[in-house]
C-alpha cells in the first residue's frame, strides 16, 4: 500500500481523480498532515473519501464528479459512501465523523508554517517600509536594498524553494543554493544571496517563531560563505589596483576639464537630445558637494536654507539630505557656497522652461533635481546616480553609433571618484586639520556611532553635534568651491549660467 502524508490540496484531488480512472493497481492512499483522520484512498477504478481512527474506517464519500466516466461505476448502489464529496466538503463530513466515533469534537488541525514563499513576501514587504531596529532607531526603505534582495530571492536556487516549508530547508540545501549561485554567477551575488536569506530566516524565527515553524535550530547561521577561486581572488586585487590608480591620477583640474566639456556637450544638444536640467546642473551639484553616487541630488527645496546667519561669508546657505537618502540613515549637512547656491536657481529656471515646453507647466515638485521622467510609475523621484551614468556615457559616444568620445583626453571617470578627488584635495592640498575631509564626505569619525546619535534630537544632531564643525565645513567648502571654480576656468569654462 502506497502511503503518502502531505497537504491534501485540489491538486491531489486531481490526481487521485485521474488514477481512479486510468485504474490503479493496488492501494494509494493519501493522507491530510492538518486532518490525519482524512485520507483520501484510490483503488482500482474507485476513489474514496474515507475517516480512519484507531479501530474503525468509514467511508464518506468519494471525489468523483457524478457525471465523470469511470469503468464499474454504473454497478454501485447509490448510498451515502458513493456520494460526490468536494474537498471542503470532505472536511466537513470527516470533522463531524470523527466526532461521532470518538464520541468527541474532532481536535483542531495542525497550523501551516510558512513556505519559502511566504516569508519572501513578508521579508520584502518589511523592508519596503518603514521600521525600527533593536535599539528604536528608525530605519528607512533603500530602493537599493530592496532591489539587490528582489535580485538574490530570484536567483533560481533559492527562487525554487518557493513551494517548500521553512521547517524542511536545511544547511545542506542551502550551502548547495549558495555553491550553484557562485559557479553560476557571482561571488557577490553569492555573497549577497547569503546575507538576504540568513536576514529573512532570522527575522522570521525572532519575530514569528510559531507561524514560520523556525522555533529550534538557526541552522542558515551555521552556512559559512564561499571563499573565492584563485581566479577570483586575482581579479579583486587587479580591481583593487585599478581603481586605486584612477582615483590617483583623477585630480581638480580633471574635474574641472569634464565640467567644461559637459558645459559644452550640454549647451551642443537640443530637440530630443537635449540633456535634461536634472542631469545638467546635477553634475555641477555632485561635483561641489562630493556625494555617493546617487544621493547628492535627492535633496528636497524645504531642506535648503538659502542664507546662514551664523556664517560671516556672505551669501552662503546651508543644505541638509534627509536620512532615508544618506547610506548611514543620519541626516547631512553641508554649507553651501555662492556658486551651490547659483547652482540652485538655475536648475529650478530651466526646469521651469523644460515643463512649459512639455506642457507641464502645473507639475510640481519637491525635489530640487527633479527628474524629468514625471510619468513613471516611482511618481516624484530626483534625478538618480544612473541618469548621470549614461549622460557620461554618451559622452564617450557609448550610448548612440557614430559618436565620438568627447572625454578620451582625461583620465577614466565615474561619478564616485568625485569624493576621492574632494577628499585627496582637502587632505593633501590643504593646511586644514585632519579629519576635514571625512567630515564633507559624511565618512564617520570616532564617538559618532550611529546608535549614539540616534538617540540624540533632531535640532541636537543637526546644530550641536554637526554644528560645532559647521566652521570646518565652511572652510573646506570655500577652499574646494574656488578650486573647483579656478580649474573649470583654466580649462576654458566660462561661468555656468
Amino acid at each position: 500500500m502506497a502511503d503518502k502524508r502531505k497537504k491534501i490540496d485540489p491538486k491531489t484531488v486531481g490526481e487521485a481523480i485521474k488514477a481512479a480512472k486510468l485504474g490503479y493497481d493496488g492501494v494509494l492512499e493519501f493522507v491530510d498532515e492538518l486532518h490525519p483522520y482524512l485520507v483520501l484512498r484510490v483503488r482500482g477504478h474507485s476513489a474514496s473519501w474515507l475517516v480512519k481512527t484507531r479501530d474503525r474506517t468509514k467511508k464518506i464519500g468519494t471525489p468523483v464528479p457524478a457525471d465523470a466516466t469511470v469503468p464499474g461505476r454504473s454497478r454501485q448502489r447509490a448510498s451515502a459512501a458513493t456520494k460526490t464529496l468536494t474537498l471542503r466538503e470532505a472536511k466537513d463530513t470527516a470533522k463531524r465523523e470523527w466526532a461521532a466515533l470518538y464520541g468527541t469534537t474532532a481536535p483542531e488541525p495542525k497550523p501551516e508554517t510558512w513556505t519559502w514563499e511566504k516569508l519572501a513576501e513578508r521579508y520584502q514587504a518589511l523592508i519596503s517600509d518603514f521600521r525600527e531596529d533593536d535599539s528604536g532607531k528608525t530605519i528607512y526603505p533603500s530602493q537599493e536594498t530592496i532591489s539587490d534582495v528582489r535580485l538574490a530571492f530570484a536567483c533560481p536556487p533559492i527562487a525554487a524553494w518557493k513551494p517548500v516549508l521553512l521547517v524542511d530547508l536545511n544547511e545542506d540545501l542551502f550551502d548547495e543554493a549558495l555553491k550553484v549561485i557562485h559557479e553560476s554567477q557571482s561571488w557577490d551575488a553569492h555573497r549577497k544571496a547569503r546575507a538576504y536569506v540568513q536576514a529573512a530566516l532570522s527575522w522570521a524565527a525572532k519575530h514569528h517563531r510559531t507561524a514560520s515553524g523556525l522555533g529550534g535550530r538557526h541552522w542558515w547561521k551555521l552556512v559559512a560563505p564561499r571563499k573565492r577561486t584563485a581566479e577570483e581572488a586575482r581579479e579583486r586585487v587587479a580591481r583593487q589596483d585599478r581603481l586605486k590608480q584612477i582615483k590617483a591620477t583623477f585630480k581638480v583640474k580633471h574635474l574641472g576639464s569634464l565640467l567644461n566639456i559637459h558645459e559644452k556637450f550640454c549647451l551642443a544638444r537640443t530637440g530630443n537630445q537635449r540633456v535634461s536640467p536634472g542631469v545638467r546642473w546635477g553634475l555641477w551639484w555632485d561635483a561641489l558637494t562630493g556625494h555617493r553616487r546617487g544621493s547628492g541630488t535627492w535633496i528636497a527645496l524645504e531642506d535648503v536654507q538659502w542664507n546662514d546667519p551664523s556664517n560671516e561669508r556672505p551669501g552662503w546657505g546651508l543644505a541638509t539630505w534627509r536620512p532615508e537618502v544618506m547610506k548611514t540613515q543620519n541626516e547631512f549637512v553641508l554649507p553651501i557656497p555662492p556658486l551651490g547656491l547659483h547652482i540652485i536657481r538655475c536648475m529650478i529656471r530651466d526646469n521651469q522652461v523644460a515643463l512649459k515646453r512639455a506642457k507641464r507647466e502645473k507639475h510640481k515638485s519637491k525635489w530640487i533635481f527633479a527628474s524629468r521622467v514625471i510619468q513613471s510609475g516611482a511618481g516624484d523621484i530626483a534625478v538618480s546616480g544612473s541618469a548621470l551614468a549614461n549622460h557620461l556615457r554618451s559622452m564617450r559616444g557609448l550610448r548612440k553609433e557614430g559618436h565620438r568620445n568627447v572625454l578620451d583626453k582625461i583620465p577614466h571617470f565615474s561619478m564616485h571618484i568625485i569624493r576621492s578627488t574632494m577628499g585627496d584635495f582637502l587632505a593633501d592640498d590643504t593646511e586644514l586639520p585632519a579629519g576635514t575631509a571625512s567630515l564633507m564626505i559624511n565618512h564617520a569619525l570616532p564617538g559618532d556611532e550611529a546608535a549614539e546619535l540616534g538617540k540624540l534630537s533632531r535640532t541636537t544632531r543637526r546644530y550641536y553635534v554637526q554644528a560645532q564643525r559647521i566652521a570646518q565645513k565652511i572652510e573646506a567648502m570655500a577652499l574646494w568651491s574656488e578650486a573647483l571654480l579656478a580649474a573649470f576656468k583654466d580649462a576654458g569654462g566660462l561661468y555656468p549660467v
